[in-house]
């Protein structure tokens, strides 16, 4: 599998992952300590509670929709791998299409995963707080992996064509041939020397008068 093949595979499934991680907990928040205690789950799309009492209202919740650029992103890293397919001239867009949907990709795992830092860092696990936690889920570790293997596809994609080889043995002498001892020239082409005949200069006529 060459190089730029396998850049497109990495792309594919980067691409694939990142729609995946976007369904998945991004981090779970709510008291660890107490039994059946309300939590809330963030994903990529929308927060989730459970264990929520009757007649408790949280509210109208806006959505994070975290998972809009992530998901263009995957589109654009899936229309690259369509492209690396075409005729060489023609292949430069793919390129240009693999480093936007990574650039994009990565942005938009950034600012989740800047979202979901932050929440951790507010959270305590001391029990005189409340014990009100924040957990780290599994949905941002596979949309940082994501991030890391379409960086490592585009790289492969980049990578120059290795440089063509001849095909077989290359003979530089044969054995068995009586060597004539000619000299070929720089050029391989021989040179006969030969001899000009001089004219006389018309402005020097030693004929006499």
């Amino acid at each position: 599998m060459s190089r730029r093949l396998l850049g497109a595979v990495l792309l594919l499934v980067a691409g694939v992952g990142a729609v995946v991680g976007t369904f998945l907990p991004l981090y779970q928040e709510g008291n660890d300590h107490v039994g059946m205690a309300p939590m809330v789950t963030a994903t990529s799309w929308d927060y989730v509670f459970t264990n929520v009492p009757e007649g408790m209202d949280f509210g109208p919740v806006q959505s994070p929709q975290y998972g809009v650029p992530i998901v263009v992103a995957a589109v654009l890293l899936a229309v690259a791998v369509a492209l690396v397919f075409l005729p060489e001239s023609q292949r430069l867009a793919s390129r240009y299409l693999a480093v936007g949907g990574t650039g994009l990709l990565a942005g938009a795992v950034w600012a989740a995963s800047a979202v979901v830092m932050s929440a951790a860092g507010n959270a305590s696990r001391d029990p005189d707080d409340g014990g009100y936690t924040v957990d780290v889920g599994e949905g941002i570790v596979v949309l940082g992996a994501s991030v890391v293997v379409a960086v490592v596809g585009v790289v492969l994609l980049h990578a120059r064509r290795p440089e063509p080889r001849p095909e077989g043995p290359v003979v530089y002498r044969v054995d068995g041939v009586e060597d004539d001892d000619t000299d070929t020239p720089p050029f391989g082409i021989p040179v006969v020397e030969v001899e000009v005949a001089r004219l006389p200069d018309p402005r020097y006529d030693d004929r006499r008068q």
